[in-house]
């Protein structure tokens, strides 16, 4: 009992440090499978190449890159639906 309390003061901020870490985590996992953003953001490039701010060959480029983020989030999004029917 008494270790634990004299252990009290390192414990609490490291759980603290622990939940907050946590939570970030949880929050770049959301933004990252945010299929609003990449939609916005190939919108965004669209006006880009449209107001000739960017070549076709950059907008190309960066519309893969962001085609391909959203297979990725589909696909995992796929896996979590069937693993949720599976059990």
């Amino acid at each position: 009992m008494l270790a634990a309390l004299l252990l009290l003061p390192l414990v609490v901020p490291i759980k603290g440090v622990a939940a907050l870490a946590e939570k970030i985590v949880e929050q770049s996992d959301a933004e990252y499978r945010d299929k609003t953003k990449i939609s916005m953001e190939l919108v965004e490039l669209q006006i880009q190449l449209d107001l000739d701010q960017i070549s076709e060959a950059e907008y190309n480029e960066r519309e893969l890159e962001l085609m391909k983020k959203l297979a990725v989030i589909e696909a995992l999004q796929r896996e979590e639906e069937e693993e949720e029917e599976g059990g």
